[in-house]
């Protein structure tokens, strides 16, 4: 007897693209991530955690090629799995990150909690892409677009129709702009953003986490806006004490941020206050410490 599934799979179509929500069964639950279908093209591979849903989800759809958007688990996680049970195929990934995902084996506990450590990947099995590549995918194509933010060299990927853009955008997006990556860069956000929302006149977002998002021009322009703002009143408070360091900066202009000391300073408050006045432009990137004594 097969094992039972390890996530439960919400199927939606955007136009020429079908999304698979994975949410996993067992906790924590609230670690949703989601591949796309494309032409014969995979984009992303989701987490270990959701490994046996993922490939069931696609025996019967089974991709020709792997597009990753960039090097976290819960996006390279099953290539390894997916390559050994398909077949061989390319798997095209940001050229500036390819050395980052062949290197990474395990992440941090709270991470492997959320997503589970990635299969390892070799460097053989990797192609590169850059910004600005158009990807035929079987009748489909998409172009790389270079959207670094979330993390140096992140990519999104867009689907145009007239005036109309569908952007696989990776972790570009976030509703929560204080529980930032370590490896983020705001002002390299707010520039993705503003250049995602100008594509077409119609820009409809599919993220990796959350929600499939209709209104995608306006919520880049409202994130940027508030990325921007949020930046702002750190310069200011920096300006006024003198002081930079990310973690008093933080508790004074936002409270507590327990996400600090749970994520071992890879994310929250003080790690956004560092992203605004340290962007990480190279990797790799140190977690955010408290000041010294």
């Amino acid at each position: 007897m097969s094992a039972p599934l390890d996530a439960e799979l919400r199927r939606t179509t955007h136009g020429p693209i079908t999304r698979l929500s994975f949410a996993p069964t067992a906790p924590p639950r609230d670690a949703q991530v989601s591949v796309y279908l494309v032409g014969d093209a995979l984009v992303d591979t989701g987490s270990t955690r959701v490994s046996r849903a993922v490939l069931a989800a696609l025996r019967d759809r089974p991709p020709r090629r792997i597009v990753l958007t960039h090097q976290h688990e819960d996006h390279v996680g099953n290539v390894r799995l997916l390559l050994d049970a398909l077949g061989p195929m390319p798997v095209l990934a940001p050229r500036e990150l390819i050395d980052v995902i062949v290197a990474t084996r395990r992440v941090p506990p709270y991470r492997a909690a959320f997503f589970g450590h990635p299969h390892p990947i070799e460097r053989a099995e990797l192609s590169p892409y850059d910004d600005g590549d158009e990807l035929d995918c079987g009748g489909v194509t998409l172009t790389a677009q270079a959207t670094p933010g979330h993390t140096p060299g992140h990519m999104a990927l867009v689907v145009r129709e007239g005036g109309l853009a569908r952007v696989m955008t990776g972790d570009l997006f976030t509703p929560r702009p204080l529980e930032v990556f370590f490896e983020a860069a705001i002002d390299d956000a707010v520039r993705s953003y503003r250049a995602v929302a100008a594509l077409a006149p119609d820009v409809r977002l599919l993220p990796t986490h959350g929600r499939a998002r209709d209104d995608g021009r306006a919520a880049l322009l409202r994130g940027a806006d508030e990325l921007e703002a949020l930046a702002a009143r750190v310069h200011a408070e920096v300006a006024r004490s003198g002081d930079r360091d990310p973690v008093r900066v933080s508790e004074r202009l936002f409270g507590d941020d327990p996400m600090r000391a749970i994520s071992g300073g890879e994310i929250g408050h003080a790690v956004f206050v560092r992203a605004v006045l340290e962007p990480v432009r190279r990797l790799p990137a140190i977690a955010v410490t408290p000041p010294a004594p």
